[in-house]
């Protein structure tokens, strides 16, 4: 069975309803959002086995965010409490063109943000095929940035694969700060993932998709590359050999989470095959269905994604 364990932030999420603006709301769905939770919930959901790690403030929203992660089966007993700092919050509001998704973070001095490298259990990393985390979290403060590094010189040191997805936030960072602080962190990876346009805007990758994939495959190592191409699919680059897949036709109800999706089934599949292609096949399959659920955390499961990698329609009734 793949095992994966990631280390990030996970919010409670507050959506607008009806298209509303944030500032006309008069009630909001209340859910949880978080990268890396997404990533293990997905994975949970797969049939693999995961785990979550993070800090959180030791009330009711706190406890609602562990109670929403482990209620996929993923493994939070390595969630650290405090009685200090605050749960980050994040609020989000849909659009139709050309009005767009608009999301506003209420997350500073969070129980994360102020994580230390020396309270984490980094010895849990040796029991999981691969630690994964993102950008994101290194971009929250200089403590997550030592935590992240932390944890994949550990994983290394345990013989536990590195996962990374770049998952850059204009909110959170400049392009500049983000190369500055992930180019270093990148070179110790074993699976890369990142989007085109993050791959150009702050990795300064130039060229086709085949140049920038190949540039970025000789400049960082990775075991493999993978590059997401949002509405052409994606590719991936292993031992120099070039995989790519189209995506599927979807109808959007929430993208928010697709990417993570995407994250989780890639990886679910490559550490169960070792077949790139495959990989590529199953995060795309995630990433469309993803789209058509609201919320953050995918409420999927392996057969749905086999039946539509073989070809079924969705829009029939099943029975």
């Amino acid at each position: 069975m793949p095992s994966a364990v990631s280390f990030g932030e996970t919010m409670i999420r507050f959506s607008t309803k009806n298209f509303e603006r944030i500032e006309q709301a008069r009630e909001f769905e209340v859910s949880i959002g978080g990268a890396e939770s997404n990533f293990a919930i997905a994975f949970a959901r797969l049939g693999g086995r995961s785990a979550w790690i993070s800090k959180l403030t030791n009330n009711p929203l706190g406890r609602l965010i562990v109670n929403r992660i482990r209620e996929h089966g993923v493994d939070v007993s390595n969630v650290i409490w405090t009685k200090e700092y605050r749960v980050g919050l994040y609020f989000i509001e849909f659009g139709r063109k050309p009005r767009g998704i608009e999301v506003l973070y209420d997350r500073k001095n969070s129980a994360f943000a102020n994580i230390q490298p020396h309270e984490v259990n980094w010895d849990v990393l040796a029991e999981y095929d691969v630690f994964h985390t993102t950008g994101i979290t290194v971009s929250l403060s200089e403590s997550c940035r030592k935590s992240v590094k932390m944890g994949i010189t550990k994983a290394k040191e345990f013989g536990t694969k590195v996962s990374f997805d770049v998952n850059y936030r204009a909110k959170l960072w400049s392009p500049e700060e983000a190369f500055k602080a992930l180019d270093a962190i990148l070179k110790e990876v074993d699976i890369l993932i990142v989007t085109k346009e993050d791959a150009k805007s702050v990795l300064l990758a130039e060229g086709s998709y085949e140049d920038i994939a190949r540039e970025l495959y000789q400049r960082y190592g990775p075991e493999v590359l993978v590059l997401t191409l949002g509405s052409e699919g994606a590719m991936a680059i292993k031992d120099g050999r070039i995989y790519r897949v189209k995506p599927y036709p979807i109808e959007v109800v929430d993208r928010i989470g697709a990417g993570d999706a995407f994250d989780a089934g890639f990886i679910y599949r490559y550490l169960e095959k070792q077949d790139v292609k495959e990989a590529l096949e199953w995060g795309i399959a995630m990433a469309a269905l993803a789209h058509t659920i609201p919320g953050d955390p995918v409420y999927i499961v392996r057969d749905e994604v086999k039946r539509l990698i073989k070809g079924r329609e969705y829009c029939e009734i099943m029975r």
